[in-house]
């Protein structure tokens, strides 16, 4: 240990600074280990002591009072918070998807409602462009926006320790956000295929480090178990139309006579390649998707899918976040819900016996 008291060494630091300046007592706890009890990164723990204005005030006095247990000399108050820069982030994981598209065109008009600007990053379907896209937002936003996050929950909760977050599409205890009803989306769809009479029915999954995915995929179990239906599961592909293109042929092999979509995208990509092959939708196979982007109205054939209600969700995100930015009480007890309502087109018709012998 050098003369200031720091132990130096490879790696994350173990800092061990003498409680008033005495040499011979110890912390009972590294930095590292005070991180780990309280379940936060060690840079957020850094940053409390070294940074305080730029941590959320009930996290900055639970780690002031794990540091002082552990025996550490009393850090620097919080200097005065920096001032507003009245912008604020958006990040998506695919602005190539309408329904990214049309949530941050919603987002930036509502933001200008509150004399703010939004900065919009696309991560590109990719957890680590999110962890280096959040560190980058935060120091120039007053607060971020997060949908459909691919990240793991201790990634997030690290952000969350550094400036207001609301999360969009993605549940997380203590933590703001705003949820579509899956599972009220995929029982409509189901309700709906077997009232068609299908009974053998495939669900294509999306990434499978989507929470939406995961609560989509769950329903779809339960529900088909229930009811009797067969249900298979294909995939996990890419959220694109590419990935719809590759599970049509394997939706083929199975013989299913409907298909669920895990978006509106990828339902797109499967009816294309249907019809390359030959088989006619819905005559031969029904095909939902999710989303109800404005495309889904005008395919060929028109979509029947799972509309979720964009607007209504990125006023409700927006509108919480400046309430979060202004330090006025947000609930991150429960996450707030909005309804998804299923909208039948043309891709799904009455189940024929006679289909793909």
């Amino acid at each position: 240990m050098d003369g200031k008291g720091v132990a130096a060494g490879a790696g994350s630091p173990r800092f061990f600074i003498s409680p008033c300046g005495s040499p011979n007592v110890k912390p009972t706890a590294s930095m590292n280990e005070i991180a780990i009890r309280l379940g936060l990164s060690p840079s957020t723990v850094s940053r409390a002591l070294k940074r305080p204005e730029l941590v959320r005030e009930e996290t900055r006095a639970a780690i002031l009072t794990a540091v002082k247990l552990a025996g550490y000399p009393e850090p620097p108050k919080a200097s005065r918070s920096r001032p507003l820069l009245n912008t604020i982030g958006l990040m998506v994981p695919d602005l190539e998807n309408p329904f990214f598209t049309l949530l941050a065109k919603v987002a930036a008009t509502e933001a200008r409602r509150y004399d703010c600007s939004l900065v919009i990053a696309d991560t590109n379907e990719e957890p680590l462009s999110e962890t280096e896209v959040i560190g980058m937002a935060l120091r120039h936003v007053d607060g971020l926006l997060i949908s459909s996050s691919r990240l793991d929950d201790a990634s997030i909760r690290a952000a969350v320790a550094d400036a207001p977050l609301i999360l969009i599409n993605r549940a997380l205890p203590g933590v703001p956000s705003i949820l579509i009803d899956n599972r009220r989306g995929m029982n409509q769809a189901l309700e709906h295929l077997l009232a068609l009479g299908h009974r053998k029915i495939a669900y294509v999954e999306g990434p499978n480090n989507s929470w939406s995915n995961r609560q989509r995929l769950e329903t779809f179990r339960q529900m088909t178990g229930e009811d009797g239906a067969e249900g298979i599961v294909i995939g996990p592909y890419a959220p694109r139309f590419e990935g719809g293109v590759q599970a049509a042929d394997v939706a083929i092999a199975r013989r299913v006579s409907a298909v669920i979509a895990y978006n509106d995208i990828m339902a797109f990509g499967i009816i294309s390649r249907l019809n390359s092959r030959g088989i006619q939708v819905p005559r031969d196979m029904s095909v939902v998707g999710f989303d109800d982007i404005p495309a889904a109205s005008i395919w060929s054939p028109a979509l029947t899918t799972i509309a979720a209600p964009i607007e209504a969700i990125a006023k409700i995100a927006i509108g919480d976040l400046m309430r979060a930015i202004r330090q006025q009480p947000v609930c991150a007890d429960a996450p707030r819900q909005v309804a998804s309502d299923m909208v039948i087109r043309a891709s799904t018709g009455i189940y024929a016996a006679d289909r793909m012998r």
